[in-house]
């Protein structure tokens, strides 16, 4: 019988040892190495196949972690069976960020504020467990929605589809509708009702869709503008 080995993580450090502490013993058994320079951040990232990068900034923007995805990808294009996860560890992070890369599987964003829940995290992220941003917290919710597409070319937008919340944050929702009926990307307006019986209706872009087995639909949508 052929025996299989076992590929040791390597954790490239970016942070300093202060901020390293916050993840407690998630990283145990790793092997660690501080990386001074992109360019000895390159040459780790070659030597070693299974890698997780921990990175720092003051301020994250999607424009930090657009250049970390792109080298992530040109690493992989490049070297067979190579595998590397991020995780930022920022004081602030733009709403973008949280829009744009909010479910990538091979990223974890935390906030310094919210550093105690670095360990348990990590932890889920390292196994292979999904750990979806949000900027927001999200509140439970089952009000009645009226959605419908923007798209004025397809024939579609004279159809209204009655759906409900599933949760709600400052900057998007969780929606179901009963039939499947619209794709990523697709800009969709929501109405639903105050409690004060007011009606609003919402611009929106759908983020995210997945259907449920009676048919229906599950949306992730993000707020644009309130009309």
């Amino acid at each position: 019988m052929q025996k299989i080995t076992q590929i040791q993580r390597t954790v490239l450090s970016l942070v300093s040892a202060k901020t390293l502490s916050h993840f407690g013993n998630s990283f145990r058994g790793s092997n660690i190495r501080q990386c001074h320079s992109l360019e000895s951040l390159k040459t780790q990232l070659v030597r070693n196949k299974r890698v997780v990068v921990v990175a720092e900034f003051d301020r994250c923007t999607s424009r930090h972690v657009d250049a970390f995805i792109s080298l992530m990808k040109d690493v992989s294009a490049a070297y067979r069976n190579h595998q590397m996860k991020l995780i930022v560890f920022a004081k602030s992070i733009d709403a973008s960020v949280y829009q744009k890369f909010a479910r990538h599987l091979n990223l974890m964003l935390i906030l310094e504020a919210e550093a105690l829940t670095a360990p348990y995290l990590t932890s889920k992220f390292l196994h292979g467990d999904p750990v979806f941003l949000r900027s927001s917290p999200r509140m439970q919710m089952t009000a009645p929605v009226l959605v419908k597409t923007t798209n004025w070319v397809s024939q579609v937008n004279l159809l209204q589809k009655k759906g409900r919340f599933l949760d709600f944050a400052t900057q998007g929702a969780r929606l179901y509708l009963p039939q499947r009926l619209f794709e990523a990307k697709d800009y969709v307006s929501v109405l639903y009702q105050l409690a004060n019986e007011e009606w609003v209706t919402v611009e929106c872009q759908l983020r995210w869709e997945s259907s449920t087995p009676d048919g229906g639909q599950v949306l992730g949508v993000q707020f644009l503008a309130i009309a």
